[in-house]
């Protein structure tokens, strides 16, 4: 019944995005300018290669015409005039030095115009003399040249040339900025506008872009497409927030109100009346008229809802037959008490349902908060609380959120919690409680009693945890809990000499849709090395009628191992004299409601006298609960109930308290029945 409330959400926001032009221009400037230097820097390269070839092409021309020059001078050993003829080629300032050498290799002459100069080149050649028929090598000659002006010159243009390419790029990268801008950055910008305002809105928006290219003609799609959507946007819209069934705000729409209340109030102080309303036996309204008749039952109630409610109020469907009504501002507690009582008259009136009356009924969990107060958002799980009282306490009434029901909430939230942890650690306990053969008084039997040893909350009844149990899907694990233990026990009565004392379990209505029980059954009985038929398995009637197919199968299988079928709390149920023949019964118990007043009760002790006979006639072994007082157990007798249970005899106690009373009352074997009963957990207080 307990629901967990969602907070409201605030929006998210989206993560930062980059402009497409941006973006463009990211990717396509770095390119560009890398593309132009590099273009440029191969040209110059190229360039300088160049002219790198032609200055030694040239300094060779000069080492030829020069070795003409001082060929004769050479020969004829005048030195003065191949000096000056290397003086006059010193003007270049590509030339660092020269020298001639005669034919052994001695230096004639030698001039040096630029000592420090760095990346030197050398050129070399033969000065021949020729004079008639003579022709001989007279020496050569050599000169060292630089290409450090070249390099200085390509470093000025490369250098020039990157400024140049910068500024280029720069001025492309503006040119193209704006006309990016233009033509896509303004036309996403206007659509990416106009879609966000109708996100947030849900309202249609048109893009305005003027150009006529395919920009201009996506934006005029978009534009056409917004106004065809418009009316389906606004249908989503509403189909979102809103039950399709009864039109009432859903669910998401009451997280988004509750905020509005917080924000909207007069006053913090302003009091807040939340009303949660839940349909009584809306099931068998399905069941009985069909699930068509059950919408047309739960359009009425909406419209009942809406009728009562005045203009300020908000009513609201949940889901399921839920409903719920908050008045925003109510006087006090009393007044919003009035209220509810006022919605659950509008419910109550009669509906007509294939001509057939039908008076619905209901439940409310009122919660009252102030507008400023910081539970305010919690109200649908705080009247879930009160609401889960009035349905399992009071069905039909309002029930009002108070300190005690939030403590018994908490309680019942931190028990459920705990029930894991309660298995894992061995906090559960099973206690037995003899059941005993009313004439003779001899132990026949056992009820495993399940118990838990709460760590702060001390021994915790049945009749507290085993709902939650129910709840928290962990009946099947109780169940093979208190069967291990009650095989482990048959063990401990059979060496202490009882070997016929046996011992009943209860079967809740989950376990009869599981066809592994029998299988598991006997596997544990295997595992202790003790009988089936040691143990009687106890069910409840209503979990017969809940569960007819699959439940007289999985019985039919238990009972085919040798176990006893025991049920339980007869005359409190259905009572149908057709379950006790189609199912495999061997024993019926009394329940206690009956034996309560007896014998002061003449009508109780004539329905249990009506039961004693039923059973007889149809072989079935009666046995009666709650036998607290001797004049009890003796009206029992004398209407031919033969066995008992109860505070007369013993009280559930753990096993070794058991088994020192069994010692205690003597070493003779007890008389077990054929037709005794054995022992159940007890899956109520």
């Amino acid at each position: 019944m307990m629901r967990d409330v969602q907070g409201i959400n605030g929006p998210i926001k989206p993560a930062p995005s980059r402009s497409v032009v941006r973006a463009m221009m990211w990717a396509t400037v770095p390119v560009l300018l890398l593309v132009q230097l590099l273009a440029s820097a191969g040209v110059e390269v190229s360039s300088f290669w160049s002219q790198i070839r032609q200055l030694d092409a040239r300094i060779a021309r000069v080492a030829e015409s020069r070795a003409e020059l001082i060929a004769e001078p050479l020969w004829k050993m005048r030195y003065d005039q191949v000096t000056g003829v290397l003086n006059e080629i010193m003007h270049d300032e590509t030339i660092a030095a020269a020298a001639v050498y005669d034919d052994t290799g001695a230096v004639i002459a030698r001039v040096v115009a630029r000592p420090n100069v760095q990346a030197l080149a050398e050129v070399s050649r033969p000065i021949a003399y020729r004079n008639g028929n003579i022709a001989v090598q007279a020496g050569r000659i050599v000169i060292a040249y630089s290409y450090a002006t070249l390099y200085v010159d390509t470093g000025s243009r490369l250098g020039l040339l990157l400024v140049v390419g910068v500024l280029a790029t720069l001025a492309t990268a503006i040119a193209m900025r704006i006309s990016a801008n233009i033509f896509i950055g303004k036309p996403l910008t206007a659509m990416m506008s106009a879609i966000q305002r109708s996100k947030q809105d849900g309202r249609a928006y048109p893009a305005d872009v003027k150009s006529s290219n395919e920009f201009g003609q996506l934006a005029n799609a978009f534009n056409a497409m917004q106004h065809t959507t418009s009316g389906a946007l606004d249908r989503l819209g509403h189909m979102a927030s809103h039950d399709p069934l009864t039109g009432l705000p859903n669910r998401r729409s009451l997280s988004e109100r509750l905020v509005t209340l917080s924000r909207d109030a007069d006053s913090p102080d302003a009091l807040i009346a939340f009303s949660f309303i839940d349909l009584d036996d809306f099931k068998g309204i399905n069941d009985t008229f069909g699930h068509d008749a059950g919408d047309k039952f739960l359009v009425h109630i909406s419209e009942r809802l809406r009728g009562t409610v005045q203009s300020d109020d908000w009513v609201a469907r949940l889901g399921g037959d839920e409903f719920v009504v908050i008045r925003p501002e109510v006087s006090n507690e009393e007044a919003a008490q009035t209220f509810a009582r006022q919605l659950l008259e509008a419910i109550s009136a009669p509906i007509l349902l294939h001509d057939k009356q039908v008076v619905p009924r209901a439940s409310i969990g009122l919660a009252v908060r102030r507008a400023g107060d910081p539970e305010l958002s919690h109200l649908p799980a705080l009247a879930d609380i009160a609401l889960y009282h009035a349905k399992t306490k009071a069905p039909g009434t309002v029930a009002v959120l108070d300190e005690a029901l939030q403590r018994d909430y908490r309680r019942r939230r931190d028990l459920e919690l705990a029930i894991s942890t309660g298995f894992s650690k061995g906090q559960f306990e099973v206690w037995y409680q003899s059941q005993v053969d009313l004439v003779t008084q001899e132990v026949i039997g056992l009820e495993a009693l399940i118990r838990w040893r709460h760590p702060e909350h001390g021994v915790i009844s049945p009749g507290e945890f085993l709902p939650l149990i129910e709840r928290s899907g962990n009946n099947a694990r109780l169940t093979r809990y208190v069967l291990t233990d009650a095989c482990r026990a048959l063990q401990q009565l059979t060496a202490a000499g009882r070997p016929h004392i046996r011992i009943a379990i209860n079967l809740p209505p989950s376990e009869l849709a599981d066809h592994s029980l029998a299988a598991e059954l006997r596997q544990t009985c295997e595992q202790f090395g003790v009988a089936a038929s040691s143990l009687e398995l106890e069910i409840t009637e209503g979990s017969l009628i809940n569960n007819i197919a699959s439940a007289s199968d999985t019985l039919r299988r238990l009972r085919r191992l040798g176990a006893t079928i025991a049920l339980d709390d007869f005359g409190t149920g259905y009572s149908s004299l057709a379950h006790l023949r189609r199912f495999p019964l061997d024993k019926v118990k009394i329940d206690k409601a009956f034996i309560r007043e007896i014998p002061e009760s003449a009508e109780d002790k004539a329905i249990v006298g009506v039961i004693a006979s039923l059973a007889g006639t149809l072989g079935l072994t009666l046995i009666a609960e709650g036998i607290e007082r001797d004049e009890q157990a003796r009206a029992m007798r004398e209407m031919g109930v033969r066995l008992g249970q109860g505070f007369l005899y013993h009280k559930p106690q753990p096993l070794d308290a058991v088994l020192r009373g069994l010692a205690e009352a003597g070493g003779g074997e007890d008389r077990v029945l054929v037709e005794s009963p054995s022992i159940a957990p007890e899956f109520a207080a």
